[in-house]
């Protein structure tokens, strides 16, 4: 059996760990939604908050990764068109985990909310005192890509079990870890 090329393990913690991070950011603004107002809908807006400005910070931590450590190729070799799809989706994936944590910034502070992470108040970027109320449209974009982030996830997880299932590639082996079995070796026992 050949050796299967993995990623290292900081480039695998940050790819699950933030996984895990948006998973429960979503779900935790999902839940809030059908909540009355209380502390209990505090609190999960709090995390909510506080998980997507920890996804903002980690981002740029796994750009810069990205950068200096080369992925391990893919066993067999993709199409180019698969390489090119793949490339546009983990760009759509990289620009949402940008761009949504700055907008729900962006929103809170042209409400006139100071944003606190940990403790540390961010830096004020907008501020609506113009009168001109940017919250309301800042919100709705705000609200519109996490659902199709939403959708991007989804995408992204059925694409590495196409790869591991149906074209049996090492595209998902790639980033869990260390298996005992490449895929072209499952075999089902017969009895």
């Amino acid at each position: 059996m050949n050796e299967i090329k993995r990623y290292d393990r900081i480039w695998r913690g940050l790819h699950w760990g933030m996984a895990l991070a948006i998973v429960v950011l979503l779900v935790l603004i999902e839940v809030k939604g059908d909540l009355p107002k209380g502390p209990l809908k505090g609190l999960l807006t709090d995390i909510h908050k506080q998980l997507g400005i920890l996804v903002f910070g980690l981002v740029w931590w796994r750009l810069v990764w990205r950068l200096r450590h080369r992925a391990p190729p893919v066993t067999p070799t993709p199409s180019r068109w698969m390489v090119g799809l793949s490339h546009g989706a983990h760009g759509l994936l990289y620009l949402a985990m940008i761009g949504i944590p700055a907008l729900g910034v962006l929103f809170q502070q042209a409400r006139g909310n100071a944003v606190v992470f940990l403790g540390w108040t961010l830096p004020w970027i907008l501020n609506d005192d113009t009168g001109i109320s940017y919250a309301k449209p800042l919100k709705e974009l705000h609200e519109t890509l996490g659902n199709a982030l939403i959708w991007l996830i989804v995408l992204h997880g059925v694409a590495a079990f196409y790869h591991h299932w149906i074209r049996r590639d090492d595209t998902l082996l790639r980033m869990v870890g260390k298996p005992s079995v490449a895929p072209a070796d499952f075999v089902v026992e017969q009895r």
